[in-house]
Order: structure tokens, then sequence, then C-alpha cells
């Protein structure tokens, strides 16, 4: 990447909210022109607002994985941009999660994660996925945009509720977890180059810069303004300077936290396709879940006598907060 390029980032997450399943922070990090919108690069093969037949989605993954196809055109935005990054679909979910750099022997230690081989695509058409993410890569390269970095981290119920023990606060735990894909996206800003990194809030928090700080120390954190819809600071080192904001709907304001969302999203649903349907081979009729509050209560109403009977602690399937 030559000095001069634009840097844009985005990073979100997806499950927050359940009682089952992990978090997972999603972060994608690219670089072009000044003024360069991907949306409007790639408006041949990615629509923004509106499913479109022959294209893949790119949005808040909430309107992507919509209605009875919604999980398959959430993974065939994902893979088609894996793809266009890294040249090939991953085989399995096993295989995906070593491309991430994840702890598969902290994953194994749940039963439901001994066994990694749900084969990818899952629903897609790998043909199409294949010839979707060739046409991806070829158009980014002829507007000279580079995809720098795509980031996806788990974090599953244990390692999650040890974050609560030691933090006593869901917002830091939270936070904890997206320092992680934030710090190493900014390590891809390409030297001389300014850009803005989009990310989505982390619950209610207004207040961002200690954070910062801690990250960076490195930088000198420029306070911008810190309102109720974003927070916006500037991060300034000698290599340049790149603006972080933390906004309410990042995803509609930032085509790699839009992507960021959807790789965040995807990579949840198959973990939690995983858990499923580790229980289902033990619980005849046991109806899936996507872990919420209320049917994750009765998942566990259902599961709750082959839990006790398998002697598996309740803090690897069920988070404190």
């Amino acid at each position: 990447m030559v000095a001069g390029m634009n840097f844009l980032a985005g990073v979100d997450e997806a499950g927050l909210g359940p009682i089952l399943g992990p978090l997972v922070v999603g972060g994608v990090a690219m670089a072009g022109p000044e003024g360069t919108d991907p949306w409007q690069v790639l408006r041949q093969h990615a629509s923004r607002h509106k499913h479109e037949k022959g294209k893949v989605r790119v949005a808040d993954s909430k309107k992507v994985n919509q209605g009875p196809h919604g999980l398959r055109r959430l993974e065939e935005t994902a893979l088609v941009f894996w793809t266009a990054h890294c040249g090939e679909l991953p085989v399995s979910l096993g295989a995906w999660l070593q491309q991430l750099d994840a702890d598969l022997p902290a994953l194994a230690r749940c039963p439901w994660y001994e066994d990694l081989s749900l084969p990818l695509p899952l629903l897609a058409d790998a043909d199409w996925v294949q010839l979707q993410a060739e046409l991806v890569a070829r158009t980014l390269r002829q507007h000279e945009i580079t995809l720098l970095d795509i980031a996806v981290r788990p974090v599953d119920v244990e390692e999650w509720n040890t974050l609560i023990a030691d933090t006593d606060n869901k917002s830091r735990a939270h936070f904890h977890a997206y320092a992680e894909v934030l710090g190493r996206l900014l390590q891809r800003v390409p030297i001389g180059s300014g850009g803005h990194l989009v990310a989505d809030r982390c619950g209610g928090r207004m207040h961002y810069g200690h954070d910062l700080r801690q990250l960076c120390p490195d930088a000198r954190v420029e306070v911008r303004s810190e309102e109720p819809a974003a927070s916006s600071y500037v991060l300034h080192r000698a290599t340049g300077a790149v603006t972080v904001t933390f906004a309410e709907r990042g995803e509609d304001r930032a085509f790699p936290t839009a992507l960021a969302s959807c790789f965040a999203k995807y990579l949840r649903e198959l973990m939690v396709e995983c858990l499923n349907r580790w229980f289902q081979a033990r619980v005849p009729g046991l109806q899936p879940t996507a872990g919420y509050y209320t049917d994750g209560h009765r998942f566990l109403d259902d599961v709750g006598p082959h839990l006790q009977a398998a002697g598996l602690p309740r803090h690897r399937l069920v988070r404190v907060r």
C-alpha cells in the first residue's frame, strides 16, 4: 500500500444481548483514494438498502439476516468478501476459525465446539460465491481499493463470564472485546495516510478517550465530540492522524462497519448452530434457539436434565449478564 491512500475501517458486534452463544466482534479495514465510497464502487455487486438478485447486501446484519432466506444472504455477503480478501473459501467452520486465529483449545472446552466440521458454505452456492468474490476483487483492484484486514473475534460464554467477573461491568467487558479488534485494525493504517474508523457504539457509553489512550499509548488523543448519537476522537501519531468515531447505527454510516456487522453475525450464527446441533443430538424433539432471554430460558429448561447428568458447568453455557 502506497503512502497517501485514505484509510477506512469499521467495527461492530453481534450477540451482546443473548444469554446463550458467543459475543462476536467483527472488524474490516480498507484503503483507497480519498473520497472513495465502497457502496458506490461496488454497486454492480453489492446492494445497500434492499436485497437485489445477483448481488450481496452490505448493511446492518439484522437487515441482511431477515426472512426465510436471511441466513443464506448473510452467508453470501460474508463469504464473498472473505474469499475476495483471502482468495479461497474456507471448507468448514473449523478451517475458518483457524484462519481467524481463534483460540480453538479454549473453545473445545465446550463439547458443542469439539467438532467444528460444519461444512461451508452452509446454504449458499459455492460456485456463485467464488464467482462473485472474483468480480468484487477485480472491481476493488480497478478502483485501487485494498481490503487490508478482516478480523472476526468470538468471545464465548466462559470467556465473557470471566470478563464480567474481572470487571464487574458489562460495558467494560464489552469494550475489552472491541479493543482487541480496534487495535488490530489501527495497526493497518498506511504510513502517511489519514482516515476514519467507525465503530458501532458500545451500549450507551459516550466516553472512550481513556480507553483509546490505553489502547494507543503512542498517540495523542484529541476529543472532538462526545454526544448521545456519536463520540469522535482523533488519534495523532507520528505516522499520521486517524479519526475514530463510536456512533449509534454505525453500520448505516460506513461500508466497512456494515460489512463487519455481517461477519460478526455470520460467525455467531454458525457457532449457535453448533450448539443447537449438539444438544438436539442428545435431547429428542428439542427445538433450536437463537439464545435470547425468553427462548434461551425455554431451551435451558429443556436441556437442564441432560446438562446436569453430563456434569457440564453452567458457566460454559449461560452468561451471568
